[in-house]
């Protein structure tokens, strides 16, 4: 521990004649300040709490900084303790810089520094969709975390999370799981939106020995709105973009015994072509209704292995019957043109289905509504 000792001395001095008289003289004992960590540590856990306190005299100030930023701390009720009230960040030098008074009011400045250490493990969040990305009126912010952050923490983290929006969108998180978050506007995001996703992480710990390093943070924006309705009784899919239905196209959605899914789903994935495998989703491959296939023009849009894709096989039932094991199918022409109209986030709203989307099957966000979500 640092130990300083700071005191003030009063010269005796001389009467007006020049005869030598004695002089009261009044002397402050020294200030002793007491530092842990000390001056010069080096591998100073980050969740080390820095404690700074003083005996005959009290703390003036006291600041502790870094290139990470400063680090808040309390004051003891009788100005002689300091301790710090956050974590700091891991391999990180810190300044400390403050004042000390002693009993008779004389000031002085103390000054020191220590270093933090590397983590055991570090603590990630991705925040999706990614930096420069252009994406549907759909798409969610998601944040993936590296470690699962208690409940009792969820809005403590929330509160490290910023999303700046130009216009300003209402909108609000929702935890999908410990590791998983996501936020989204109440409505679907106007086109041409722009996002900025600020996660200030830099030092957070959710206890298990893992610490953020560094803040993250990405910039996108919403494209055009594209908005597809697939009606599964009509067989087919109108495609909406910016309010306008620029196409109608003949589909065959999924047979009784694979039905596709009523909800609003998202465009996740564009892939062409794509290996669709049936064991993926629990049809052995050598058995009845299996399936391994490269299938072009595939924009998937659940994880359960929903697509829409170009299938040559079924455009004698597109349009009239639904035959698929669940994928909207689309003549090879209609599958090319939808594929490279979609953007990742785009909405596919499917209609006329006995079985809903769950929320958690893909980006399945607009199956919760919004007084639910907001809780």
């Amino acid at each position: 521990m640092l130990v300083a000792a700071i005191g003030v001395l009063l010269l005796a001095s001389c009467d007006a004649v020049g005869n030598e008289e004695s002089a009261p003289t009044t002397t402050a004992p020294p200030v002793v300040l007491v530092a842990d960590p000390i001056a010069g540590a080096v591998d100073v856990a980050p969740d080390h709490v820095v404690t700074i306190a003083v005996t005959d005299g009290t703390i003036g100030a006291m600041a502790i900084t870094s290139t990470a930023g400063a680090v808040t701390g309390e004051l003891s009720d009788d100005n002689t303790t300091w301790r710090s009230t956050a974590t700091l960040v891991p391999s990180t030098t810190y300044a400390v810089d403050g004042t000390t008074v002693d009993v008779l009011g004389g000031t002085a400045h103390v000054s020191w520094q220590f270093t933090t250490g590397k983590p055991a493990n570090v603590f990630r969040a991705v925040l999706s969709p990614g930096d420069d990305k252009v994406v549907g009126v759909g798409m969610p912010v998601i944040v993936k975390l590296s470690s699962a952050v208690p409940p009792a923490q969820h809005a403590g983290f929330v509160a490290k999370l910023k999303v700046t929006t130009v216009p300003v969108v209402v909108g609000a998180w929702h935890w999908f799981s410990n590791t998983e978050l996501h936020w989204r506007p109440k409505d679907y995001w106007p086109a041409g939106t722009k996002i900025s996703v600020d996660a200030k992480i830099a030092g957070y710990t959710p206890g298990d020995g893992s610490f953020g390093v560094k803040d993250v943070n990405i910039s996108y924006a919403i494209g055009d709105s594209h908005i597809s309705t697939v009606d599964v009784n009509a067989h087919t899919m109108s495609v909406v973009s910016n309010g306008a239905v620029v196409k109608t196209i003949p589909v065959s959605t999924g047979r009784d015994q694979y039905p596709t899914h009523s909800g609003v789903h998202l465009a996740s994935e564009k892939a062409n072509p794509k290996t669709m495998d049936s064991s993926t989703v629990g049809i052995p491959r050598d058995g009845p209704g299996g399936y391994y296939e490269s299938v072009p023009f595939s924009v998937r849009i659940s994880n359960s292995g929903e697509f829409v894709h170009a299938a040559s096989w079924s455009t004698g039932s597109q349009g009239n019957s639904n035959v698929s094991h669940g994928c909207v199918n689309v003549s090879p022409t209609d599958g090319q043109w939808f594929y490279d109209f979609t953007q990742i986030g785009d909405v596919v709203a499917v209609v006329g289905s006995p079985v809903q989307l769950e929320p958690t099957n893909g980006w399945g966000d607009w199956q919760i509504p919004w007084a639910q979500w907001a809780n």
